[in-house]
C-alpha cells in the first residue's frame, strides 16, 4: 500500500480536521495514543508540530468511503 493511499485525513472521527484520525489508521494504531502525541507535541513544540498540522490538514486527501 503506498503512502498516499496509507495516509488520508479521516473526517468521520474527526474532532478538528482529521489528522490524528488518519495517522492512527496508516499506522493501525488507537486514536487516542495519537491524539495524545499529538498534544505534547503542542505543549512542547507549539509552532513546529501547530505548522506540520495546518500542512497536512491542507495537503492530505480525505478518506475515501468506498473504497474501504
Amino acid at each position: 500500500m503506498s503512502l498516499l493511499h496509507r495516509f488520508r485525513k479521516d473526517t468521520t472521527n474527526a474532532y478538528v480536521a482529521g489528522i490524528c484520525a488518519g495517522i492512527a489508521r496508516g499506522f493501525n494504531v488507537e486514536r487516542k495514543w495519537v491524539r495524545i502525541g499529538a498534544l505534547v507535541g503542542v505543549l512542547l513544540f507549539s509552532v513546529p508540530t501547530i505548522i506540520i498540522y495546518v500542512i497536512l490538514a491542507v495537503t492530505l486527501p480525505p478518506k475515501n468511503r468506498w473504497l474501504d
